[in-house]
C-alpha cells in the first residue's frame, strides 16, 4: 500500500500479512502516519495504491486513540456492535408489520444474522465485560466525555471486546490505564488467539507484548521493520544508525580524497599548460600536459560517477529534535517551600465523594498514583482552581501551569496553531513563529486549525504553551499520552532539568523512573495519602 495527501508521499511499500497469534507493534513519529495506516486496515480510509483484504468471516476490533463523540452515554456507546443494531432493526421492523407485509423478508434475513451472533446474550455479555473491566458503577446515561481518561480507556476496551474481533487493532490503549488495567490488558493479549496491532509510547507494554516492530520513521517513506520489543528494537535502532555514520564517514574521507586528487591533478595540468604556453616546453612537454589533463577528466567523472551512484550513501538524516527547556524564574520556590496548601478539600461527583476532606502541601517534586477513578485528575484541577470545590479551601502562592490529560474541548476549536499560542504566550507574532519553529511547529502549520491536528500535535502544543509561559509551578496529567518516543525522551531531560515544583500523574513506570520525584501520593476512596 501507498498513501498520499495531495502532491505529499506519507509511506509507500507496505506490504504484510497478520496471521493468527501475531503480535506487532507500529512505531513512529508523531504525524508519520501511523494511525493514517490504521485507518487504511479498518477500512475507514482508502489507500492511494494497493489494497488490504480480511479473511471471510474475520472481524476486527478497532480501539481508537480518542472517544469519537464524547457526548454519547455509557450505554449507547457500548450498544454500538453489530448485534445491538440488529436488535434495533428487528424493532423497527416489527413495528411496521401490521402495516407492511413486505417487510417480512427483510426481518427474516435480519434475524438470521441475530441468531448467528447469539444476540440475545448481548445484554449479559455487556454486563460481564463491564465488570471484568471495572467500569459496571458508570450510570447507563452519563455521557462518555464526563468519566475519567481511564475509565474512557476502559470503555472503549469494552466496546471492542464486545465485538468478538479475530483481529485487534490498537491505537494508544494504555493511554490513561492504571498499572491494574495496564497489567490486565496484557494478560488478555497474551491469552488472545488472534492477531493483534497495537500502537503504545508505553515503553514497557512493547516489551511485554509484542514479538515484532513495524516503524514509520518520517524519513524513509517504506517501513523499518525489527525483531523483537521495544528494548530490542531501541537497541538495534542504535547499531544501524551507528553503521550508517560509520560507512557515511567512511565515504566522505574517500570523496574528500578524491577530489583532493582531482584538484592536485588539475593543478599539474594547469602549470604544465602555462609552460607549453610560455614556450619553455617541447611537443612532448605538449604531448604530456594533454595526458595529464584527461587524467584529471576522467577522474572527475569518476567521482561524478560515485556520488551518483546508488551504492553512494547520502548522509544520514533525521528529523530536526523537539526543543524542550523550561526557565525558570529567579524567584522560584525551594523544593522544601510549599506553594499550594489545600485544607479540607471536598469534591463530589453525584453522591460519591471523590475527594473527602483532604489536607495537603504542595512542594518538591510529587508523584500521583491511584486506581482509574479514584480522582487523580479531579486533585490536580482542584489543586489547580479549574474545579469548584464543594467544601475547603485552596491557597497557591505561585501561578500553575496544568497539561490536561486529554483535549477533547481543542478537538472541536477552530482557532489557528498561531493564534492560540498568542492567546496563552503573549508575544509579537515573529516572536511566536519563532518559539512554534521551536516545537517542530512550522510556517505550513501556524494557519492549521486545532480541529485539525493529532493528539500527539495538540500535545506538542500545550507544552509549547506552558514551555514559553515561564511558570513555577507544573500539573501534568499523564504527560506521555499521545507522545513519540523521541518526544517523550525530550520531555524527560527537560523535567529532569526542571527546578520549580512538579505534580505528576503518570501510569509510565519508565518515565517517572527517569523524571524522578521526591514524594508520591496514593488516590483512593476520596482520600490522598502519602505512599
Amino acid at each position: 500500500m501507498s498513501k498520499h495527501y495531495d502532491a505529499e508521499l506519507l509511506f509507500e511499500g507496505v506490504d504484510f500479512t497478520l496471521n493468527a497469534g501475531d503480535r506487532l507493534g507500529l512505531v513512529g513519529p508523531n504525524g508519520a502516519g501511523k494511525t493514517t495506516l490504521l485507518r487504511l486496515l479498518t477500512g475507514a480510509e482508502k489507500p492511494t495504491s494497493g489494497h488490504v483484504s480480511l479473511a471471510p468471516r474475520r472481524r476486527i476490533g478497532y480501539f481508537a486513540q480518542q472517544v469519537p463523540n464524547p457526548d454519547i452515554s455509557v450505554l449507547s456507546f457500548l450498544s454500538d456492535g453489530e448485534a445491538d443494531h440488529l436488535a434495533r432493526r428487528m424493532r423497527a421492523l416489527e413495528a411496521r408489520m401490521a402495516d407492511d407485509a413486505t417487510v417480512l423478508e427483510e426481518y427474516g434475513q435480519v434475524q438470521e444474522r441475530w441468531l448467528a451472533l447469539e444476540g440475545w446474550s448481548a445484554p449479559q455479555r455487556r454486563a460481564e465485560v463491564r465488570e471484568r473491566l471495572d467500569i459496571a458503577h458508570l450510570p447507563d446515561d452519563l455521557p462518555v466525555g464526563k468519566v475519567s481518561g481511564g475509565e474512557q480507556a476502559r470503555l472503549m476496551l469494552a466496546r471492542v471486546l464486545l465485538a468478538t474481533p479475530d483481529v485487534l487493532i490498537l491505537d494508544e490503549p494504555t493511554n490513561h490505564l492504571d498499572a491494574a488495567g495496564t497489567a490486565w490488558l496484557g494478560g488478555f493479549l497474551a491469552a488472545f488467539r488472534g492477531a493483534v496491532l497495537v500502537v503504545t509510547h508505553d515503553r514497557a507494554f512493547l516489551d511485554r507484548t509484542v514479538t515484532r516492530i513495524v516503524e514509520l520513521d518520517g524519513i524513509h517513506t517504506t517501513p523499518q521493520w525489527y525483531e523483537g520489543g521495544y528494548t530490542d528494537y531501541r537497541a538495534e535502532k542504535t547499531r544501524r544508525w551507528q553503521k550508517l555514520l560509520l560507512d557515511h564517514e567512511a565515504q566522505e574521507k574517500f570523496r574528500r580524497r578524491l577530489e583532493a586528487d582531482i584538484a592536485s591533478t588539475k593543478d599539474q595540468a594547469r602549470g604544465v599548460e602555462e609552460s607549453v604556453r610560455s614556450g619553455l616546453g617541447s611537443d612532448k612537454i605538449r604531448r604530456y600536459a594533454k595526458k595529464v589533463a584527461k587524467k584529471a577528466k576522467a577522474r572527475e567523472r569518476r567521482l561524478t560517477r560515485q556520488l551518483t551512484s546508488a551504492r553512494w550513501i547520502a548522509e544520514p538524516s533525521t528529523r530536526p529534535p523537539l526543543t524542550l527547556a523550561f526557565p525558570v524564574a529567579p524567584e522560584a520556590p525551594e523544593a522544601a517551600e510549599s506553594v499550594v496548601s489545600a485544607r479540607g478539600l471536598t469534591v463530589k461527583l453525584g453522591a460519591r465523594r471523590v475527594l473527602d476532606d483532604v489536607s495537603l502541601d504542595v512542594h518538591g517534586r510529587v508523584l500521583v498514583t491511584g486506581p482509574n477513578g479514584a480522582g487523580k485528575t479531579t486533585l490536580l484541577r482542584a489543586l489547580s482552581g479549574r474545579l469548584p470545590t464543594d467544601a475547603g479551601t485552596v491557597t497557591t502562592a505561585a501561578d500553575v501551569a496544568v497539561l490536561p490529560q486529554t483535549h477533547d474541548d481543542l478537538r472541536r476549536d477552530d482557532r489557528t496553531v498561531l493564534g492560540f499560542f498568542r492567546s496563552r504566550v503573549p508575544v509579537y507574532v515573529d516572536e511566536a513563529e519563532s518559539l512554534l519553529d521551536a516545537h517542530l511547529f512550522g510556517p505550513d502549520e501556524w494557519d492549521r486549525r486545532l480541529r485539525d491536528l493529532s493528539a500527539g500535535e495538540l500535545r506538542r502544543l500545550l507544552l509549547a504553551v506552558i514551555v514559553n509561559t515561564g511558570t513555577q509551578v507544573l500539573f501534568l496529567d499523564e504527560p506521555t499520552n499521545f507522545l513519540d518516543f523521541e518526544a517523550i525522551d525530550v520531555v524527560e531531560e527537560a523535567l529532569r532539568a526542571y527546578q520549580g515544583t512538579l505534580v505528576m500523574i503518570t501510569h509510565d513506570e519508565y518515565f517517572a523512573r527517569n523524571v524522578g520525584f521526591d514524594h508520591r501520593w496514593h488516590v483512593t476512596d476520596g482520600h490522598v495519602r502519602a505512599a
